[in-house]
């Protein structure tokens, strides 16, 4: 999709992405700059965050923070205002709501502390982003949200109820959202993923990873550059007309 967009289709524009050193992270991030965007990187990792904003050049600036830390997330986002009200940063535009965690666990042996925590990192996270980024979007009237969903939520598995819930409920609020905040310029889409060669799949042995990969017409994985390439474009003008959607990028995942 990349390729179809006009050079610098994020110019002028800020974009924040969570889970910035992750494998989609780093391929968001990658396609954002190559837009022309100035990108925010949010993570845990500061080192890693700064070897990304190393390779990723000057138009990339690290935001150390954990997601689920509720007051972190508010300093975040002053720290971000003050940034635009001094003239160092672009108004902010688009969010990409990329961080996640994947823990798979029948039903009967799920703690609560894991299903909190998938809840935590996957829905209510980026639930307070949204309303944060909302707040700043709606001064100029404008701005695109991409949250990172999951197939696994649309179509459910085996052994991985909680993870999907968490999934879900973020498929969820991306709808309803988009109702939300159309009036006030505000765009609201996901992408859902199938397998997709990162870290959260790295686990995997051989034969699970066939029995995944049979399940998908196109027969392989998927790579983080092809997921990236959505995430823009439902960033970008190019899917001006689009909001409440969620783009499978899964090569035809059955269940």
């Amino acid at each position: 999709m990349t390729s179809t967009l006009p050079k610098g289709a994020l110019h002028h524009s800020t974009v924040l992405i969570t889970g910035a050193t992750g494998g989609i992270g780093r391929a968001v991030v990658a396609r954002c700059v190559a837009q022309g965007a100035t990108v925010l990187a949010a993570g845990r990792d500061e080192e890693a965050l700064v070897a990304l904003c190393k390779i990723a050049g000057k138009s990339v600036h690290p935001l150390v923070y954990d997601i689920t830390n509720e007051q972190a997330v508010k300093d975040a986002f002053r720290d971000i205002q003050k940034k635009v009200s001094d003239g160092l940063i672009p108004p902010l535009y688009g969010l990409v709501n990329n961080a996640g965690v994947m823990m798979e666990s029948p039903l009967s042996v799920t703690s609560m502390d894991k299903l909190k925590l998938q809840l935590n990192v996957n829905f209510l996270a980026p639930y307070q982003h949204m309303q944060y980024a909302a707040r700043l979007m709606s001064r100029l009237r404008k701005g695109s949200i991409v949250n990172v969903v999951s197939m696994v939520s649309e179509q459910g598995s085996a052994g991985m109820s909680a993870y999907a819930a968490s999934k879900a409920a973020l498929t969820g609020a991306t709808k309803s959202l988009a109702k939300e905040l159309s009036p006030v310029g505000i765009r609201v889409n996901a992408v859902a993923p199938g397998f997709i060669e990162t870290p959260l799949t790295d686990h995997y042995e051989a034969d699970a990873r066939k029995k995944v990969l049979q399940r998908a017409v196109m027969q392989r994985a998927g790579k983080p550059e092809e997921v990236a390439d959505a995430i823009v474009y439902l960033l970008s003008s190019q899917s001006s007309y689009t909001t409440g959607h969620i783009l499978p990028v899964d090569g035809m995942f059955t269940p």
